[in-house]
């Protein structure tokens, strides 16, 4: 009986660590959030994006992009911001133009996305004048 107890605990445990693993998202970002993990995806007009894990740094007005994994190099270049906007789940989605559209899933309160933003503000100033 004791051990019956014991198993079925250790397995609620287990079953609620699961779940919350797979809620996390992965993000990392520097304290000037100039540096940053994320996940992207190609942008495509039909069909469900596929989520990458990425490396970036956001540079000059633009935002470098690696990825992770050789396979996913498509993924890999130089963009911009073109604009953002709500993805589920405390997310922002920003979308990055370069040789081809890249979405970018940030958390809402990343250091990362801030930095994003006053790069594109600070490109479309030098622009202008």
């Amino acid at each position: 009986m004791n051990n019956a107890v014991v198993l079925t605990i250790l397995g609620v445990v287990f079953v609620v660590a699961a779940i919350g693993a797979f809620g996390v998202e992965p993000h990392w970002s520097s304290r000037d959030g100039r540096h940053f993990v994320a996940r992207a995806s190609r942008f495509e007009r039909h069909g469900e994006p596929s989520w990458v894990e990425v490396r970036g740094s956001v540079d000059n007005g633009s935002i470098l992009i690696t990825a992770r994994r050789r396979r996913h190099a498509h993924l890999d270049g130089t963009y911009r911001l073109a604009q953002t906007g709500e993805g589920s789940r405390r997310t922002t989605v920003a979308l990055l133009r370069g040789d081809h559209d890249v979405l970018l899933r940030l958390p809402r309160r990343s250091r990362t996305l801030a930095a994003l933003v006053a790069t594109a503000s600070e490109s479309d100033e030098d622009e202008a004048s």
